[in-house]
């Protein structure tokens, strides 16, 4: 280091300030360092350019093969109506064979009920020496109860599509499912986490006496939605004819009963709630007696059951959902306010999405011929406080609209990086979301083969299936089964200080 500075100033006939350097080194060499940095080769600074950004309705979404399905009306003044109905296969209890051999004699069915487990958080509270139950991923009003109707479903689900059989057969939110004409149930429904018990009665052969009532509780204790359903139709369905070749293999029967199709529609007001179902180990269960005729030591039905002579037996056959299950969506704005020219709502389940456009009114090649090394890149939306609906996603995602796939942040960084997470402010309330694009807008603008410009798209994050799973998984799912919705600030001028902008922090090389 004593060599380069002598070197430096020996021209200048300054060996006087080199002595006198040497006796303050390392303070000089210190001050040197940050001349240098800060003054002759970085210039270190911030560039906010203006962006513009549009709503697009989403007409429809896959719903078949999710890990979430959605139940219930849920209604605001922002995003307008939302009825979700499920439908759904049932897979026979065992094989054909052994539910052919029928239900015995004096048969009586004593209760039909569909049974789909809640996702549920126990609460730290054994007061009583009984856990409790919260109800996750329930949207809107739980006190306000919407119609829930059963049919018998009439429209086939295949497995695979029927216009190219060497692909999977695609249900969108908006297919219209047939039904039967009668209601297997109708009534009103609100979600209860308490719900964790069924109690069957079990009748003599004569249908009215009550024998005994069995208490009916899931392993896991935790509440279930439970349906009851008319028990003279399904005796005429599943009962009557049980020896019949409909039910000799799983292929006949799931062409003669093509499924259940769960309704959801308003009852007293639009003002009710959305449940989201995983719908693992949903079935459909007949719960029936009957009069043993022969000795205890013979095998009665097929399935173990022994007993004595005249004695009522209780048995029951459980009819799971089928791996194919689809969601209907029936949207209405007629009450919305998505018409602002100042705001953007972002919704998913089939809602609405923003596009956003960057660098503005910028020479984008001007801006990739500078020497800038990008140290973050921030593309933040402010949250209208204002707006009437309280069910802002906690995260959004950003991606490549124009192509659907990833954007390169959420392939080298990540989606925790990436961010966009709802941030509060001090009151607690929803205040913004923040993108973090610094490794897409590094390549956008480097200036050895940069990137192309093109529109990206802000829409509700959906857990997990938005997340790549690799470096080569680029392209984003269209399917979205969450709810909830937030209204946003776009660019326009009004929103002052909260409209959404794109800031670059940057470093320039000095040629």
């Amino acid at each position: 280091m004593t060599t380069k500075v002598v070197q430096k100033f020996k021209n200048f006939g300054l060996l006087a300030l080199f002595v006198l350097s040497i006796i303050s080194c390392e303070k000089e060499i210190e001050s040197i360092g940050v001349n240098l940095i800060d003054n002759n080769v970085f210039n270190k600074d911030v560039f906010v350019t203006e962006v513009t950004s549009e709503n697009v309705n989403i007409d429809r979404v896959p719903t078949n093969g999710n890990s979430q399905y959605l139940l219930g009306v849920y209604s605001d003044n922002e995003f307008g109506t939302l009825k979700a109905s499920i439908a759904t296969q049932l897979i026979l209890p065992t094989t054909g064979e052994t539910y052919a051999n029928g239900y015995g004699t004096n048969t009586t069915i004593d209760s039909v009920l569909i049974n789909i487990p809640y996702q549920t958080t126990v609460e730290d509270d054994y007061s009583d020496g009984k856990p409790k139950f919260s109800i996750d991923s329930v949207f809107g009003n739980k006190e306000t109860s919407f119609k829930l109707s059963v049919y018998e479903l009439k429209t086939f689900l295949n497995t695979l599509d029927p216009n190219d059989p060497s692909k999977t057969a695609v249900y969108y939110s908006d297919k219209v499912f047939q039904k039967g004409d009668i209601p297997l149930y109708s009534g009103d429904f609100k979600v209860n986490p308490n719900d964790t018990v069924a109690y069957i009665k079990r009748y003599d052969f004569d249908g009215t006496t009550v024998v005994k009532t069995d208490t009916i509780k899931e392993t896991d204790s935790k509440p279930t939605i439970k349906i009851p359903l008319n028990k003279a139709l399904i005796k005429q369905i599943f009962v009557d004819n049980a020896a019949n070749t409909e039910f000799s293999s799983i292929d006949n029967f799931t062409h003669y009963f093509r499924g259940l199709y769960i309704e959801a529609e308003t009852s007293t007001n639009d003002n009710a709630h959305l449940v989201s179902l995983s719908m693992t180990n949903a079935k459909m269960t007949i719960y029936y007696s009957k009069t043993v005729d022969e000795t205890a030591d013979q095998d009665l039905d097929g399935n173990g059951t022994k007993g004595e002579t005249g004695v009522r037996t209780s048995h029951n056959y459980a009819f799971l959902f089928g791996n194919l299950k689809a969601n209907y969506f029936d949207r209405s704005y007629t009450n919305s306010k998505q018409s602002g020219a100042d705001r953007l709502y972002v919704q998913g389940a089939a809602g609405s999405l923003a596009t956003i456009d960057l660098f503005v009114g910028q020479n984008l090649s001007e801006l990739q011929n500078k020497n800038w090394l990008i140290n973050d890149a921030n593309l933040t939306f402010y949250v209208d406080q204002n707006a009437s609906s309280d069910i802002a996603p906690e995260q959004l995602m950003i991606y490549n609209y124009q192509e659907n796939s990833q954007i390169t942040d959420m392939i080298t960084e990540g989606t925790s990086v990436v961010g966009g997470y709802l941030e509060y402010d001090d009151d607690g309330k929803p205040y913004k979301y923040v993108f973090k694009i610094t490794d897409y807008i590094s390549e956008l603008l480097k200036s050895d083969e940069p990137l192309d410009l093109v529109k990206l798209g802000i829409k509700v994050y959906n857990n997990p299936t938005d997340a790549p799973v690799s470096v080569s998984d680029l392209i984003v799912r269209e399917v979205s089964w969450t709810p909830k919705g937030v209204v946003l600030y776009n660019h326009n001028a009004s929103a002052a200080e909260k409209r959404v902008k794109l800031e670059i922090s940057y470093t320039e090389l000095n040629k």
